[in-house]
């Protein structure tokens, strides 16, 4: 397998990830956007579908990204370099609350449902804090410096930053924008339609 083909392998990634983050989002129209917070509701199939659609997606996401920044390296230059470094550091921390969400959190509610009425320590919520921070503040510089390189479609870019903004707030449909971004990079990586991946094809 060629490198240039390793490099689509993360745009297949890419739209992948996307599409199944959007998934997960449109599942808030089944769930409703204040679902209920009691311990029955963590072993419903409708959470166990969200939770597994944000796991997987995020898992994707990572092998997105790198084929996203390999394909344009040298055009981002070092803001994308910092950009893509906060992006996977970020994108890894959340992946540990997507886990957290699908696993433990289920556990919990089967084993000790008192747990999930106290909330979760200080600690907890500063650390999701800081994974969705970085994961914005990465993704916002992966998106100017994207923008900046015009390897990809320049709209697609935008989408991003400003999908990433949103993306940190905690909503339901916050991760829609950032995922149609995503995904709409990623079919541009997957069909050729950047320069960089056309001269090494």
């Amino acid at each position: 397998m060629t490198f240039s083909n390793l490099i689509r392998l993360g745009g297949l990634a890419a739209v992948l990830a996307g599409t199944l983050l959007v998934l997960a989002e449109l599942l808030y129209l089944v769930i409703g956007l204040a679902p209920p917070s009691g311990p029955e509701y963590f072993m419903t199939v409708s959470y166990a579908l969200q939770v597994g659609f944000f796991l997987l997606g995020g898992l994707l996401l990572l092998a997105g990204l790198v084929g996203l920044y390999t394909s344009q390296s040298e055009a981002v230059g070092v803001l994308g370099l910092v950009g893509f470094a906060v992006a996977l550091l970020g994108t890894g921390m959340i992946l540990g609350f997507f886990w957290d969400n699908a696993f433990a959190t289920p556990a919990l509610a089967q084993t000790a449902p008192d747990v999930l009425e106290v909330g979760a320590p200080t600690l907890v919520n500063l650390g999701v804090v800081l994974s969705f921070v970085l994961f914005a503040l990465g993704w916002i510089l992966f998106g100017v410096a994207t923008l900046r390189a015009g390897v990809y479609p320049r709209a697609a870019a935008v989408v991003l930053a400003v999908g990433a903004l949103l993306a940190a707030i905690p909503m339901p449909f916050s991760f829609i924008l950032f995922a149609v971004a995503v995904a709409w990079l990623g079919i541009a990586l997957l069909t050729g339609r950047n320069t960089l991946t056309d001269e090494s094809a």
